[in-house]
């Protein structure tokens, strides 16, 4: 396996070792870490996981950062930010010689269907506000 530029096979077991335990432990904060360890680690060894696989679990931590927002009450504007850094509408599906049709639909149905659900959660929850609003002020008349 060829490692990242600087990085022998015990670095690269710890960052490894690293990235398990932030993930397992679930540490949000952390993610866009873990992030980046896979996307060196898949361009030092780009047949090591199938590609569909690789990109799942790239999916699912992008996802949890989104989700993570969310259940902290954050602002819709900064979800929705976070949304579209993560998951950008111009469909960026990293090109592999290896990946199947199958395998790039099923990724971009995924992606398109989680990005889908966010936004109608955003307006539903936007509509709701402006509709508590609207009665906050017929109460206040």
């Amino acid at each position: 396996m060829a490692a990242p530029p600087g990085a022998g096979p015990a670095a690269l077991r710890l960052a490894a070792a690293a990235s398990w335990q932030v993930v397992r432990g679930r540490r949000v904060e952390h993610f866009p870490r873990v992030l980046e360890f896979l996307r060196s680690l898949r361009a030092a060894a780009p047949g090591l996981v199938r590609y569909r696989h690789h990109e799942r679990l790239c999916m699912g931590l992008k996802a949890k950062l989104v989700v993570e927002l969310i259940l902290q009450g954050r602002p819709w504007t900064q979800v929705l930010n976070a949304l579209n850094h993560h998951f950008p509408e111009s469909g960026s599906v990293v090109r592999d010689p290896k990946a199947t049709k199958q395998d790039l639909r099923k990724i971009s149905e995924a992606q398109e269907t989680f990005c889908q659900q966010v936004k109608q959660l955003a307006k539903n929850s936007l509509d709701s506000a402006s509709k508590l609003q609207s009665a906050l002020l017929l109460i206040q008349g």
